[in-house]
């Protein structure tokens, strides 16, 4: 009896050291759940990118046109997110990224300086096989603003949204 008394005490001192921790309060953005439709329906996969927006932030400067995406310091916004903008750009055009898009992804360009951005254009323009339904063109910009839009996947069109 006494040794099962010692096995038993042994076991509940030891239990706590080797549970894993079930708070995690730190996330990638990568996570992902099998989201199934009712029983026996289709399933996919649904990632925590998607359900916020695809909220990345991507402090950057802007020196030239690009594609997003195209660079790999870049492929982070290709799901959604805002491109923080750290100093006054050049003029630039910057193609959103190519099809397939997430449906509802938002791509914003904020200006997150303490000063208004003035006389450089910069443009933003869809993909090919893409359309914005309204030209994006920021030539002034106050300090702490955004220019964002939201893809809409059924009418294959970018929309101004702020």
């Amino acid at each position: 009896m006494k040794k099962f008394l010692l096995a038993l005490a042994l076991v509940g001192v030891l239990t706590p050291a080797l549970a894993q921790p079930v708070v995690q309060n730190q996330v990638t953005g990568n996570e992902c759940w099998n989201a199934g439709q009712g029983p026996g329906g289709p399933s996919a996969f649904l990632c925590l990118f998607i359900i916020r927006g695809g909220a990345t932030n991507l402090p950057m400067t802007i020196a030239g046109s690009f594609t997003i995406g195209s660079v790999a310091a870049q492929s982070q916004l290709v799901a959604g997110g805002n491109m923080i903008v750290t100093a006054q750009p050049s003029a630039a055009t910057i193609t959103m990224q190519p099809n397939p898009v997430v449906d509802g992804a938002i791509i914003g360009y904020c200006n997150v300086t303490s000063g208004a951005f003035a006389t450089n254009v910069v443009t933003l323009v869809a993909n090919s096989n893409q359309t914005m339904n309204t030209a994006v063109t920021v030539t002034t910009q106050a300090a702490g603003s955004c220019a964002r839009v939201q893809w809409n996947q059924a009418n294959a069109t970018w929309y101004r949204i702020q």
